[in-house]
């Protein structure tokens, strides 16, 4: 796992991560809040990697911040630049020791847990976890 520094490099990219957490055929999702960067969408949990910080250690981060969660990183399944090439999201699947969410309603406005199905459905969704989600299935 390499380090990735988050905000203004070189290339103006910033890097990312997304964690994907199942629960038996459901996966979970949050909406965000109304304060951060694209506020009100429904996605996978994650956020930005902090200096330093390998892009597991994040992931553990950010789901302990957003939803009071102790998870493990276990594998990446997946990784996109963006076409403008200014965002680098790297997709990992997360396990819980419990699963007893507890928000922190700074990031997230809301959260759920869907099935595959139900997220293809989902109002507000960012357009990169549906592209995620074919690949997933796809494996």
């Amino acid at each position: 796992m390499s380090k990735m520094s988050t905000g203004q490099e070189s290339n103006n990219c910033m890097y990312g991560v997304v964690g994907v957490l199942r629960c038996g055929d459901r996966l979970l999702l949050i909406q965000r809040s109304d304060q951060v960067r694209a506020g009100g969408m429904w996605c996978f949990p994650g956020g930005e990697i902090e200096p330093g910080e390998t892009s597991a250690d994040a992931i553990v981060r950010e789901l302990r911040e957003e939803l009071g969660l102790n998870v493990e990183a276990r594998i990446q399944l997946w990784s996109k630049l963006s076409d403008d090439k200014r965002l680098h999201l790297e997709w990992w699947e997360v396990v819980a020791d419990g699963y007893d969410v507890r928000m922190n309603e700074a990031e997230v406005k809301a959260y759920r847990w869907l099935t595959a199905d139900e997220i293809r459905n989902q109002q507000d969704l960012l357009p990169n976890n549906l592209e995620f989600l074919d690949i997933y299935e796809a494996r």
